[in-house]
């Protein structure tokens, strides 16, 4: 646990601009079709347990579509997702981060405590 606590992740912010682009692009549009999809979760689709990322897709299309308390609702780190792609599209902030990898873990099984909850595997 010593080494986690210390590590640290790099993210070079100026090589996401593309995805970020990309992730705000496709979210609008996918807002405004018909139907409402997502990307399938093997581990769901085989377990029935969701991966720390269920739900996503669902939080981003939600929230660029106006609906951000059904965004949190599905996802809250889906509106992180969207307002990092937004400073990271403008090139406000740095551009290189380097964030502890405890945060990082801890922002991953915060978001899997969260969907275990909705998805009713925790109570």
């Amino acid at each position: 646990m010593a080494v986690l606590a210390g590590a640290r992740y790099e993210v070079d912010l100026s090589r996401l601009r593309v995805p970020g682009v990309a992730l705000l692009a496709t979210g609008a549009l996918a807002a405004h079709l018909p139907g409402a999809w997502g990307m399938p979760c093997p581990l769901r689709a085989t377990t029935g347990v969701p991966c720390p990322f269920c739900g996503l897709t669902t939080s981003v299309r939600d929230a660029l579509g106006g609906r951000v308390g059904a965004a949190a609702a599905a996802a809250p780190l889906g509106i992180v997702v969207i307002v990092v792609a937004v400073l990271v599209v403008l090139g406000l902030g740095p551009t290189r981060l380097r964030i502890p990898l405890v945060v990082l873990v801890a922002l991953a099984a915060s978001e899997w405590a969260f969907e275990l909850h909705r998805f009713h595997v925790l109570l």
